[in-house]
């Protein structure tokens, strides 16, 4: 261990003149974000501390250091050709296996036939070579800005017969326009 030397006295006017170099440097100079991060990790100062000898707030002191982790990150990224934090991960397909997939239905769909959930979750399983869930294949295809076209108009229970009969009974009266009565109420022309 070697002993430690004299003591450093600073004077005000020194302070001051130090204090004026740091006030000099343009907000968020890399300079201020490199004394902040090393003042936060070797000095173990708190961040409203540093704010105050970098004369800047406690939050900018946070955001700087944030910002200068998340551009060595970027930036180590880069250098390693990984793909940054974000995106699809847990896809079975890519985009464009799934795109390559809904373009083998869309001469079907384009032709009037019928192109089903069903139908598209088959090729996809196909294509994937493992099982898909049917909620997959409405995420793929919601992705893919596919849209159900033509939606059930009829009733699954409807019967005709039982309609005809039902339009049949109804009183014709009742649903047509017909003038008003010139005393106004109930009555009717012959």
């Amino acid at each position: 261990m070697s002993k430690p030397g004299p003591r450093v006295i600073i004077t005000e006017p020194e302070l001051t003149k130090a204090k004026q170099i740091i006030d000099s440097l343009p907000y968020r100079d890399e300079l201020l974000v490199a004394f902040a991060v090393v003042l936060t990790s070797q000095g173990k100062l708190d961040q409203a501390t540093i704010g105050e000898v970098l004369g800047v707030s406690q939050s900018t002191v946070k955001r700087m250091i944030k910002d200068f982790k998340t551009k060595c990150s970027a930036s180590a990224e880069k250098e390693n050709n990984t793909p940054s934090w974000g995106g699809d991960r847990r896809s079975i397909l890519t985009w464009e296996e799934e795109n390559e997939v809904l373009n083998q239905m869309t001469p079907e769909a384009v032709q009037g036939h019928v192109v089903t959930v069903g139908d598209i979750q088959s090729a996809l399983e196909t294509k994937a070579g493992r099982k898909i869930s049917q909620q997959t294949v409405y995420n793929i295809l919601h992705r893919h800005k596919w849209r159900k076209v033509v939606p059930d108009n009829v009733h699954p229970k409807n019967d005709p017969e039982n309609l005809d009969e039902f339009k049949k009974k109804r009183s014709r009266r009742r649903y047509t326009w017909q003038p008003s009565s010139p005393s106004g109420r109930g009555k009717t022309f012959a």
